[in-house]
């Protein structure tokens, strides 16, 4: 989502854009890790399977059409460490960003991390719940 980076966030604050709030979604590295490099594609379609999640009828191959799944490129195990480790050096400071900036201000963005494991309709109401 927007700001993904700390010149961003301070862009969106010296600006005025007034953010009512911020979350974040807790995945740690490793099950983050997982759940991409086990996503596999239709491309023709999109769809989208995961190796133990979602896993086609038939291993590595569409449901609808059987044609053959990919991984995507940046769904590569290095491509999935790269990207984390680009999120902690640009992203995840932002953390402490919209933290801080709550405490300081009264009109600063409602910050919450939420608990990103777990069944999507589990996930889906602690955002709502965090939103409110």
């Amino acid at each position: 989502g927007f700001a993904g980076t700390m010149p961003q966030g301070k862009v969106s604050r010296d600006a005025g854009i007034k953010i009512e709030v911020v979350v974040e979604i807790s995945v740690d590295d490793e099950e983050m890790g997982y759940r991409l490099s086990g996503r596999r594609v239709h491309e023709n379609s999109g769809r989208v399977y995961h190796v133990e999640h979602n896993p086609p009828k038939v291993a590595g191959y569409d449901d609808d059409t059987g044609e053959p799944l990919v991984q995507r490129l940046d769904d590569l195990e290095d491509t999935v460490r790269n990207r984390l480790s680009v999120y902690h050096e640009q992203t995840k400071p932002l953390v402490k960003f919209y933290t801080e900036l709550e405490d300081l201000q009264s009109q600063s963005p409602k910050f919450s991390t939420v608990n990103g494991l777990g069944l999507l309709s589990d996930v889906q109401a602690r955002l709502v719940a965090a939103m409110e």
